[in-house]
């Protein structure tokens, strides 16, 4: 799957329902947030494999804008598939020039 530059990526955040006056539970709610001008890539495995096999595709790298609102507990959606997010989403800046290229953030394919 080929992913073109600029490519739009939706945050789904799920926020608890908690429960009404009557202490019935309520639903729960999802907010899609859209993302526009991310990079997609794809991730591979580092660890040593099989005397001559090539490493193996674990997940995808998105490359969205300095400062977009992501979180660990997200999931996003990239192409109508949805991913869940590994590890915290991590922010780009320069210290010496206080350039901010990005954030990039780790996902592997949702299951389930």
């Amino acid at each position: 799957m080929t992913f073109p530059h600029g490519t739009t990526v939706t945050v789904l955040r799920d926020s608890p329902g908690g429960f009404d006056a009557y202490g019935d539970p309520i639903t729960s709610t999802t907010t899609e947030t859209d993302i526009p001008n991310c990079a997609v890539a794809p991730r591979f495995s580092t660890e040593p494999t099989e005397r001559g096999r090539q490493g193996v595709i674990v997940g995808l790298t998105v490359y969205a804008p300095y400062g977009s609102d992501v979180l660990f507990t997200d999931r996003l959606e990239i192409a109508g598939v949805e991913y869940v997010i590994e590890g915290t989403p991590g922010s780009w800046s320069n210290p010496f020039t206080g350039s901010t290229p990005g954030m990039e953030i780790a996902v592997v394919k949702a299951v389930g």
